[in-house]
């Protein structure tokens, strides 16, 4: 019979009548199963214990531990019993509630744990599977991989790049700044264009002579004298007609040029003192009438008096009230439209009891709930999101998800669903596993969090 410490143990888990693992335990080391994350088999059961050490290493032997709750047999050749006929025999050894059996290399069996059976056996290990690699005469050289277009490219680009560098390094550039004599001239000339010279006057010397042209002698004006006879009331009356005059011809000549001769046109181009500017600057009247202010325009009907409307242009036809522009949103009542849009607002609760369950050594159950009541707002909006659809949807949602020690959420599990709204599930199930825990040292952390669902007031 070979011995057992040359053979490797097969473990494979049933659960169904399918096979949902296997496993070759490389390693001679104990094996442990259950529901907590740390064990070597994980059995995702209600009824899986949390930790079993269902084969303990002693020295270098294997040794199966059963309870009474567990169902199997077990086969040593062509021997064979069950694992309740084994306690009574000499070779099992009982520890507390916890029954030993030493395995050989030719013992296999079955154990049933909850709804999961464990098949096992002893076996020969495989060969480790060889890493493929590329034979040599494939790999080729450094060498026979450059691209040598590319290569010859970007050489002779980067040396036309360098020699330009140095020629510029080494280009003497002339000091100072440049004057205007150094620019030409047809430069220069869109710089600062020619200006006209004036031309010289010739000078009186005095002399008198023929060629010489005598200078022009300015014109006095002419200055109005008083008579004698006026009295001081006279001159302020002509000092203020003259005002009047040079005030007139002024205003004359100042409203023909640039924006004010636009302003004042009136008619056939003559300025007016009842232009545009008289129009804008003008006394206004409220008992004033507006039936002139739109002739000759078309489409539009003028109220003549309370509850009246005069036609004007585009043969009679009828003015749109405002009632008919369906106004909207309008406070107070004026101008209400036809159309009313209302969503009725959508207010939800969602609360969670204690953790149903928590498997860490590094990791606080306070700082878990914390930081999911942190995000609890993304849950809220899951579970508002489909009472809008049916508001009477209420009920309780427990996850079950795993954290990494980096922080990350590795797996998520529905475990229960009272709602039977599996999309308000998916979406809770998402939120969780998008949380980001912060990192703590030591293993997984497993985390089953419940999630109550009720509509608010």
């Amino acid at each position: 019979m070979a011995d057992s410490r040359e053979n490797i143990l097969r473990i494979g888990v049933i659960r169904a009548g399918k096979i949902i693992e296997e496993k070759l335990v490389r390693k001679r080391a104990a094996v442990s199963v259950g529901t907590g994350t740390r064990n070597t088999i994980i059995l995702p059961g209600a009824d899986a214990p949390k930790s079993f050490e269902l084969f303990e290493m002693r020295g270098s032997d294997y040794y199966l531990a059963f309870t009474d709750k567990m169902t199997g047999r077990i086969s040593v050749g062509d021997k064979a019993a069950d694992l309740q006929a084994l306690k009574g025999q000499g070779h099992v050894r009982k520890s507390g509630s916890t029954y030993y059996l030493k395995l050989s290399a030719a013992s296999r069996g079955r154990v049933g744990i909850g709804d999961f059976i464990l098949l096992f056996q002893f076996v020969k290990p495989p060969p480790e599977p060889v890493r493929p690699q590329l034979p040599n005469i494939v790999k080729g050289y450094w060498v026979r991989n450059i691209d040598w277009p590319y290569t010859s490219t970007f050489g002779i680009t980067m040396a036309c790049m360098l020699t330009i560098w140095i020629w510029a390094g080494n280009t003497v550039v002339p000091a100072g700044e440049m004057s205007m004599k150094d620019i030409p001239d047809r430069f220069a000339r869109m710089i600062m264009p020619d200006k006209e010279m004036a031309k010289p006057q010739e000078k009186d010397n005095g002399t008198g002579g023929e060629g010489a042209e005598k200078p022009k002698k300015k014109k006095k004006k002419k200055v109005e004298t008083k008579e004698a006879g006026d009295s001081g009331g006279n001159s302020k009356e002509t000092k203020a007609a003259s005002a009047a005059v040079r005030r007139a011809k002024m205003e004359k000549k100042v409203a023909g040029r640039g924006l004010l001769k636009v302003l004042g046109v009136r008619g056939g181009g003559g300025v007016s003192a009842g232009g545009a500017v008289a129009d804008v600057f003008g006394d206004g009247s409220v008992e004033g009438s507006g039936n002139g202010a739109f002739d000759g325009v078309g489409g539009l009907d003028i109220a003549t008096a309370a509850g009246q409307q005069g036609q004007r242009g585009m043969g009679g036809a009828a003015a749109a009230s405002i009632g008919d522009l369906n106004t909207r949103g309008v406070v107070g009542g004026a101008g209400s439209g036809t159309r009313k849009k209302s969503e009725a607002r959508v207010v939800a609760r969602v609360t969670s009891a204690a953790l149903e369950d928590f498997d860490s050594d590094s990791r606080s159950q306070q700082d878990i709930v914390k930081k999911i009541r942190q995000r609890i707002g993304g849950i809220k909006h899951c579970y508002e999101k489909r009472l809008k659809r049916d508001p009477d949807l209420k009920g309780k949602i427990i996850i079950r998800f795993v954290i990494h020690p980096g922080g990350k959420v590795i797996s998520v599990e529905i475990i229960e669903n009272t709602t039977g709204d599996s999309e308000l599930a998916a979406c809770i199930a998402a939120r969780v596993k998008s949380i980001r825990f912060p990192s703590a040292e030591g293993g997984e952390t497993s985390v089953t969090y419940p999630f109550i669902l009720a509509p608010g007031g």
